[in-house]
C-alpha cells in the first residue's frame, strides 16, 4: 500500500504515519507493506481556514490533488487541514484529515480547543494568520513547525502532531474496518 501525504510539514507527516502505523497494527495489517511519500499540496482554502467546512474542503483538495493510480498497489492520498471554526462566541482550533482511494473520501477529525479571547480576536477580527499570531502569543519563533497552538495551549499534553494524528485515525477507520462500514 502506498500513502501520500499531501505535506512536507512535519507534524502533519508524522501525525499521519503514526495514525497509519496505529490503525495497520490494530487491524492487523502488516506494516512493512506501507510506503510513504509526502508531497507539498496547495489547500485552496484560507492560510488559516475558519469554518469546519472550509477545513474539511481544504483537506479533501489537498488529498485529491496529489493522489495517483497505481497499478499494483493500493493508493491512499491524505489531506490534513486545521483551522478555527466558530459556536456562539467561543472560537475553537480543530484539525482535519481526509483520506482519498481514488473513488470515495473518507474524514474526520480531531478534538478541538477553545483559543484565549485575544488570540482568536487577532486571527478572526484582525486577520492575522494563526501560525503568525501565534508565535506572537507564545513569544516563539515558528510554533507551527514544532508544537503548534494545540502545544501551546495545552502545555505540549495535546500537540499539533497529536490532533492530526487523532483525525487521519478517524478518516482511515471506515478503510480499514470493513465490518462496520
Amino acid at each position: 500500500m502506498i500513502i501520500i501525504i499531501a505535506s512536507t510539514r512535519v507534524p502533519k507527516i508524522n501525525g499521519v504515519k503514526k495514525a497509519v502505523e496505529k490503525i495497520s497494527s490494530h487491524f492487523g495489517i502488516d506494516r512493512t507493506s506501507i510506503s510513504f511519500s509526502s508531497v507539498e499540496a496547495r489547500s485552496g482554502v484560507s492560510d488559516t481556514p475558519k469554518s469546519i467546512d472550509e477545513l474539511m474542503r481544504g483537506a479533501q483538495q489537498r488529498a485529491q490533488s496529489v493522489y495517483h493510480h497505481h497499478d499494483n498497489e493500493k493508493v491512499l492520498s491524505i489531506g490534513v487541514e486545521g483551522g478555527l471554526f466558530n459556536s456562539g462566541e467561543k472560537i475553537f482550533l480543530q484539525s482535519w484529515a481526509c483520506v482519498f482511494n481514488g473513488a470515495r473520501f473518507f474524514f474526520g477529525s480531531s478534538g478541538s480547543i477553545e483559543l484565549p479571547a485575544e488570540l482568536a480576536n487577532t486571527v478572526m477580527t484582525e486577520g492575522v494568520d494563526l501560525g503568525v499570531a501565534i508565535d506572537r502569543f507564545a513569544e516563539d519563533v515558528d510554533v507551527r513547525s514544532k508544537q503548534g497552538t494545540f502545544g501551546i495551549l495545552t502545555r505540549d499534553l495535546i500537540t499539533r502532531e497529536d490532533s492530526f494524528e487523532t483525525a487521519a485515525i478517524f478518516a482511515l477507520t471506515p478503510l480499514f474496518n470493513n465490518a462496520m462500514y
